[in-house]
């Protein structure tokens, strides 16, 4: 069950992600922005690997570029796998505990720019390996930016509504 909410949250995100700056904006292959990135880290979080099929699912629902469906299904499966791998190693070199008893703000930081460059690594690999003509080199890092800065909004946004949801409950108890 949880694997479909992350499926469906990672679309929900891809398509506020477009309708807000577009998610092909930077080089033809990145977002300024890229909110679903949030999901891939969340995922790995709550389900570990098991957060990959739902991924590779959402990436089915997403991923476009004008490919073909076979190099969909090469790109869905980078995305799905790269952003976790990345969480993963952090996790471990970290010393982050299954229980995430040890999660702090630092490490939440180092996490997510695993899952980032995980992301943007396996995705501009594969893209390469693709010969998708409109990508750079340059896109590599659009990528992991555009990963990093929609992960923290996302992660932003959340705090914020819990702040605000405190404080209208305090006021009303």
């Amino acid at each position: 069950m949880i694997s479909v909410a992350l499926s469906v949250l990672y679309i929900a995100l891809y398509y506020l992600s477009d309708w807000l700056v577009g998610n092909e904006a930077l080089g033809g292959v990145a977002s300024i922005f890229f909110l679903p990135a949030f999901v891939r880290l969340l995922g790995f979080l709550l389900v570990g690997y098991w957060v990959i099929p739902a991924l590779f699912v959402a990436g089915l629902f997403c991923v476009d570029l004008g490919l073909g469906m076979e190099s969909k299904v090469a790109v869905s499966a980078a995305i799905a796998i790269g952003g976790p791998l990345g969480v993963a190693i952090v996790s471990r070199l970290s010393g982050l505990k299954p229980s995430l008893s040890n999660l702090t703000p630092l490490r939440l930081l180092l996490l997510s720019a695993g899952c980032s460059l995980g992301n943007s690594i396996a995705y501009h690999f594969t893209l390469e390996v693709l010969g998708v003509a409109e990508h750079s080199s340059l896109g590599h890092l659009y990528v992991f930016l555009g990963d990093m800065i929609g992960t923290w909004l996302v992660i932003y946004c959340i705090k914020l509504a819990t702040e605000f949801a405190s404080t209208i409950y305090s006021r009303t108890h």
